[in-house]
Parts: structure tokens; C-alpha cells; sequence
């Protein structure tokens, strides 16, 4: 019985393959052959023909220059004003402001920032301002954590408005 049904499964599988085949050579018989000049190319040519295609990523595909604005959560002072403006040359203007601390608490810096190539949501901010993430995202800017990129894990507000005009 045994010997009987592996018999059949083999031969169930040999014919499939051999049906296969049959439809792929009789579907190529059918096309016609068109010859095509063969060209050199060297491997830098040769590595662009085969690159996948780039695909969607906040830097190309939102409006991400802009105005974003919000209060982030602050320990010891009634929130901190946060100003951020990503300008299209990949610079950056920050404001801090520590509300309720009296004068003198307002931070400001300028810098360049860049797309992060693993995760091209995120950007990140120069030295100047202690290399600081955010994500990108449709209207607005989220701060991520500085070593991982990361939601920061809170319940709290880290949200950017963008300032639409």
C-alpha cells in the first residue's frame, strides 16, 4: 500500500514537472525572438541598472521645510517653548525657552541637520544642538531618543507642530 502511494506521488511529480515545462517552452515558441545589441558597461553602469529603486522617505516625499512649534515636558518649570525651523538647505534654527524660570532662559541655535540613512524618517540635528533626532512626519516633528532614534517611551507630549501658513 505503502509502495503503491509513494509510486503515484513520484509519478504525480514528474508529470507536473513535465507539464510545466511544456507550457513555458510552448509560450516562448510563440514569442518571437528579437535580438538586441549587446553593449560594455562597466560595474559602476552595471551596479545602477540593478539598484532597486528609491523608495518613498519623509525627505522626498513631505513638505518638511517649515515652522514646527510645541512645549515639551520640563522636571523643574512649566514646560519648555520649543521652536523649530527646518529650512530646504538642511539647515536648522532652534528656540528653547524654559517657561516660568524668569529671564535669561531662552537657548537658541543654528546648525545643519541630516536624514538618517537607516531610517529616513528621522533627522538629526549637528553637534550644536547635542545631536537631537526627530521624526518627520506628515505636519509635524517628534523628538526621538538621541542614542536609538526611538519613540521616546512617555506618556508625555514630545510633539512639534508645523506652522502652517
Amino acid at each position: 500500500m505503502k509502495k503503491t502511494f509513494l509510486v503515484l506521488m513520484l509519478s504525480s511529480f514528474v508529470l507536473t514537472a513535465c507539464s510545466k515545462s511544456e507550457n513555458q517552452s510552448s509560450s516562448t515558441a510563440s514569442t518571437p525572438e528579437v535580438s538586441t545589441p549587446t553593449a560594455t558597461t562597466s560595474a559602476s553602469e552595471s551596479t545602477e541598472v540593478n539598484a532597486l529603486p528609491i523608495s518613498d522617505t519623509a525627505e522626498t516625499s513631505l513638505d518638511w521645510a517649515g515652522e514646527y512649534k510645541g512645549v515639551f515636558p520640563c522636571a523643574d518649570c512649566e514646560g519648555i517653548k520649543m521652536e523649530l525651523e527646518l529650512k530646504a538647505d538642511k539647515t536648522y534654527e532652534l528656540s528653547e525657552k524654559y517657561l516660568g524660570k524668569g529671564k535669561d532662559n531662552e537657548f537658541k541655535s543654528k546648525g545643519t541637520f541630516s536624514f538618517d540613512a537607516k531610517n529616513p524618517s528621522v533627522i538629526t540635528l549637528d553637534q550644536v544642538a547635542d545631536h537631537r533626532k526627530f521624526f518627520i512626519g506628515e505636519n509635524f516633528a517628534e523628538a526621538r531618543d538621541i542614542e536609538t532614534g526611538k519613540a521616546i517611551d512617555s506618556k508625555l507630549n514630545y510633539k512639534l507642530n508645523k506652522d502652517i501658513q
